[in-house]
């Protein structure tokens, strides 16, 4: 390299940022969007027996219960969807101030957020019971 340690620093910083950049241009940012039909596709690929009768879709995850009352989580991780059928020993969902919150159900994943009125979550919270 040139033997200055600051020029060095910045050209290795400026080459670590075009790498990034090029990366952001080729792959995009990774990002999707959830909509009921996709989380209905692949909640059924995942757990074909967990037949929802409700949704409540957010911006990024999508909730789904069935006639037994159990919940599932239909997420967006990276540029796929995940699945999680929230089981008798995972956290229950709870509300406070105007958001109703599903907590994480192992280490794989994010707690998912919705904001609802009190009114619908409190629909949400008694299937869970």
């Amino acid at each position: 390299m040139t033997g200055n340690p600051i020029i060095d620093l910045a050209v290795s910083i400026a080459g670590v940022g075009l790498l990034v950049l090029l990366a952001r241009l080729i792959f995009g940012l990774g990002g999707r969007s959830i909509d009921r039909a996709a989380a209905a596709e692949r909640l059924a690929f995942d757990e074909p027996d967990f037949e929802p009768t409700d949704w409540l879709v957010g911006e990024d995850a999508a909730l789904a219960r069935n006639n037994a009352g159990e919940l599932a989580v239909v997420m967006v991780h990276g540029d796929a969807l995940v699945t999680r059928r929230l089981g008798a020993a995972s956290p229950a969902p709870f509300y406070k101030d105007g958001v109703l919150t599903v907590p994480r159900s192992d280490g794989t994943v994010r707690e998912v957020c919705f904001a609802l009125p009190e009114s619908q979550a409190a629909t949400w919270l008694r299937a869970s019971a």
